[in-house]
């Protein structure tokens, strides 16, 4: 599988039931349908894929198509303070994640439940601010 952005291979990477697929070139992530839940789990967080926005949204970012279908992905936004947009397949094969915005899903989805848990706390603060 190639990265949507790059075109470079994926790498997968699994701990605890669940694997996902990161591209080294520009740190974005990839999560089959499915994945974001068994993260959820791990977090004591739920993430549910189903808060995006069903899309279409307006961006200037360029379409991109699904790694696992070749379709073109649709733009959603998390819908938080600031803007974020993230790549879902029109398939339901699942979702991608640019540099920081896995960590703007799990900021978002930690406070819509209150949660303080650790881990969802360090994957927001890495994954979620850029520099």
């Amino acid at each position: 599988m190639n990265c949507p952005l790059c075109k470079v291979p994926l790498i997968a990477v699994e701990r605890e039931r669940i694997e996902v697929d990161i591209c080294i070139s520009c740190r974005g992530l990839w999560f089959d349908s499915g994945e974001l839940q068994l993260l959820g789990e791990v977090l004591q967080i739920p993430l549910d894929p189903s808060v995006l926005t069903k899309g279409p949204c307006a961006t200037s970012e360029r379409p991109r198509d699904c790694p696992r279908c070749g379709k073109s992905m649709i733009k959603c936004e998390i819908p938080a303070a600031r803007r974020v947009v993230v790549d879902r397949c029109p398939s339901d094969e699942g979702i991608w994640f640019d540099a920081q915005e896995l960590g703007a899903f799990v900021d978002y989805s930690a406070r819509e439940h209150g949660s303080t848990h650790p881990v969802a706390t360090f994957l927001g603060e890495t994954f979620g601010r850029r520099a």
